[in-house]
């Protein structure tokens, strides 16, 4: 099992090793502390990064764009409905996030941006903070003491976090009645007893958190990393705003951990708030959207981790490419991408070492999708069961779907040997 400890403003899970002494399949978690309204329902979470103390000792320490990187990446990869549901996520962000060089790939409708006391806000980060505003995420100033603190940022703020234990009374109360007169959200932090909750109530906070409401919490979750040679060709691809979709789809579909984490962040919901179900890794793609593409990878290439072994890398592009070539040449053509990606989820249990129930539960599958993985349902569930069947040596049970011999050994062969050129290509080898 991984080790874990628990640290001031979040928690660290140290990857897991096989018994081969190679990286496998991700842990990873997000630390996280709710913040309540006045009734104590839940406006949203502080999504905490881990500490250097966490990380162990000789570990080389962090950039604060390399922290944003590493809790949005898990964020991504645990799955945005389960980590906060409906609710939003207070997101610390380092001058890089500000500035827009470090993009974050969050639904902005949920996404509050919080903007440290130690970040000073020069030209470039305040215009930074006003096209965050206008792509639709909210920003919050954190450590405020007195309404100077906001006037001085200059930029538009949907909520400032207070300090209450080092704020004095009078300011408190000034800064309370002209945050409220611009219809800025005040948060109290450090409420850690009844009195100070009810202090801050009479006082008029609209939120409050603290260890007297909750305690941060871990959300635990696995994912894979994408090979670093499959990220900056597709960060290449994506800096060219021309460059055909068909093109950014090729790149992805080669790297099961980006087919896995491109699924996960379409289930965090497209930049506009809709959601809907996919089929193929095109309408995923679409459903992201170009900009939060390009988050996506950018942060990858800031936090990138270890990944998968290559025998398990090709063992999954294989099924995946032969459910796609069987489709295309003795099915139906027009159900080749979704075969492709029936093929490529059915592989997420065994690369994470989890249910492909819970894999799925937060993928963003259309029904049939999800059936034909799960239950074996409909023309892809029996194709990707006698796919499997052929692949694992039993030939005589891969027979639901009246495929002949010929047709599935010459489709494993020409999968294989794809499969084996795309992970040695993922490995950087020659």
């Amino acid at each position: 099992m991984p080790t874990t400890s628990l640290g001031h403003k979040g928690l660290c899970l140290l990857e897991p090793e096989n018994r081969d002494g190679t990286v496998g399949a991700l842990d990873v978690v997000v630390g996280r502390q709710p913040i309540f309204d006045r009734n104590r329902s839940i406006l949203g979470y502080e999504l905490l990064f881990r500490t250097l103390a966490d990380r162990g000792p000789g570990t080389v320490a962090l950039s604060g764009d390399e922290m944003t990187a590493d809790v949005v990446f898990n964020s991504v990869s645990i799955g945005v409905e389960r980590l906060v549901g409906n609710k939003k996520m207070f997101c610390n962000a380092s001058q890089g996030v500000l500035t827009g060089s470090v993009p974050i790939p969050l639904p902005p409708e949920q996404t509050v941006i919080e903007i440290a006391e130690s970040v000073v806000p020069p030209a470039d980060v305040v215009a930074g903070c006003r096209r965050l505003h206008e792509q639709g995420f909210s920003l919050a100033l954190d450590g405020v003491t007195w309404w100077s603190d906001v006037e001085y940022f200059d930029g538009p703020v949907s909520f400032v976090k207070v300090n209450i234990q080092a704020a004095e009374l009078p300011d408190l109360r000034s800064l309370v009645e002209e945050c409220h007169r611009r219809d800025i959200g005040v948060i109290g932090q450090g409420v850690d007893t009844v009195d100070e909750f009810e202090w801050c109530s009479d006082l008029g906070f609209d939120y409050l958190q603290g260890y007297l409401l909750a305690q941060p919490s871990p959300v635990p979750g696995r994912t894979l990393d994408p090979g670093r040679l499959a990220q900056v060709r597709l960060s290449v691809h994506l800096l060219d705003s021309e460059c055909p979709m068909a093109e950014i789809e090729d790149i992805v579909r080669r790297d099961p951990a980006m087919t896995l984490q491109l699924l996960q962040l379409a289930g965090a919901g497209a930049a506009g708030g809709m959601r809907r179900t996919v089929r193929t890794l095109r309408e995923a793609l679409v459903l992201v959207g170009w900009r939060r593409l390009q988050g996506w990878v950018s942060v990858l290439l800031i936090g990138g981790k270890g990944q998968a072994s290559d025998e398990e890398l090709t063992s999954a592009l294989t099924r995946a490419r032969m459910c796609e070539l069987l489709a295309r040449s003795c099915l139906d053509p027009a159900m080749a991408d979704s075969a492709f990606i029936v093929g490529m989820v059915s592989s997420f249990g065994l690369l994470l070492d989890m249910t492909l129930e819970d894999v799925l539960r937060d993928l963003p599958l259309d029904a049939d999708i999800r059936d034909a993985v799960l239950r074996g349902s409909g023309p892809l569930g029996r194709l990707i069961a006698d796919v499997t069947d052929f692949l694992l040596g039993r030939p005589d049970e891969a027979v639901r779907s009246g495929l002949d011999d010929a047709a599935l050994s010459g489709a494993a062969l020409e999968a294989l040997l794809w499969s084996v050129e795309m992970t040695t290509t993922l490995s950087g080898q020659s």
